[in-house]
């Protein structure tokens, strides 16, 4: 078979290859669909070989002056450019605020996400004033530059990021301190108690806490059911009622308060609209090429 037969069925098997194998991990639950596929570094050069492949066959599309081959291979490059540009700029992320809270564009401000090597944070700062305003479910008011906006489950502009609502829950004020020294912790923790027992602990302190809902007295909002432990040595397991103070090992842990805090999610997207132009000129590429080759 000659050469000029043989680089085009080898780039053609690289990327159905690759196809394959995307689906399968995929099927299997070994990757997330998406972005996040592209982090394997096994398809980054899976990639490198697929566009190595393609401008091979580019070269010998000119030499052979066969415009049907040149047509897909610059479509198939033009596709691989805007998905590597998309996939590089793109950004989502998840976080958490409590109303008064403000966001600011740093690493830490995201409890999740996915962010492309060039994708910066979203320079959006704002100020969470209220979690789901006067009874409205699903909604919640920021405040950026003075003027407030209602967001919602809906995706909303913000700068040169999209925002939108996507849950809400009630954050208890965990306050641990001693007599000698004081107040050693006194923070709001971000979790979803509606969804069972969470577990959280603190930088600053050796103990890691098991809260949930105490539903032994019906729907009463304001009793826990608090767990302590120090590695695997359970220290205290019971309820606490809000503001009552319970003593564990020479500290005391108390939940004092409750406030309302959002759940957000961000995303930058940046080239997709360029990438789902180039696949559907690469699929009428190649049904065009497809038909030509069957007419002859």
């Amino acid at each position: 078979m000659q050469i000029k037969k043989i680089i085009p069925l080898v780039t053609l098997g690289l990327a159905l290859s690759l196809l394959l194998w995307s689906l399968v991990l995929v099927a299997a639950g070994a990757v997330k669909p998406g972005w996040p596929l592209l982090d394997l570094t096994v398809v980054r050069f899976w990639g490198v070989l697929l566009a190595l492949g393609l401008l091979a066959t580019l070269v010998t599309s000119l030499l052979q002056r066969s415009r049907g081959q040149l047509c897909l291979c610059l479509a198939a490059l033009l596709l691989l450019v805007t998905t590597t540009y998309a996939y590089l700029f793109h950004f989502e992320g998840a976080l958490s605020l409590a109303e008064g809270e403000s966001y600011e564009p740093f690493p830490s401000s995201f409890s999740s996400g996915h962010k492309g090597g060039l994708a910066p944070f979203p320079q959006a700062p704002f100020t969470l004033t209220r979690v789901e305003p006067d009874g409205k479910k699903g909604r919640a008011v920021i405040v950026q530059k003075g003027v407030g906006t209602e967001i919602d489950t809906n995706w909303r502009a913000l700068g040169s990021s999209e925002i939108r609502f996507k849950g809400s829950a009630l954050a208890p004020l965990i306050v641990v301190s001693s007599k000698e020294k004081g107040e050693l912790e006194r923070s709001y923790v971000k979790v979803d108690l509606a969804q069972g027992e969470q577990v959280f602990g603190f930088d600053t302190l050796p103990y890691q806490f098991l809260l949930s809902r105490d539903k032994s007295k019906g729907e009463d909002k304001d009793l826990f059911r608090l767990a302590v432990r120090r590695g695997k040595l359970g220290l205290f397991d019971g309820s606490a009622r809000l503001g009552q103070k319970v003593a564990v090992q020479g500290v005391e842990v108390s939940i004092d308060d409750q406030r309302k805090f959002a759940l957000l999610e961000f995303r930058t997207r940046r080239g997709v609209v360029a990438m789902q132009a180039a696949a559907v000129l690469f699929a009428v590429v190649a049904v065009l090429a497809a038909v030509r080759r069957k007419a002859i």
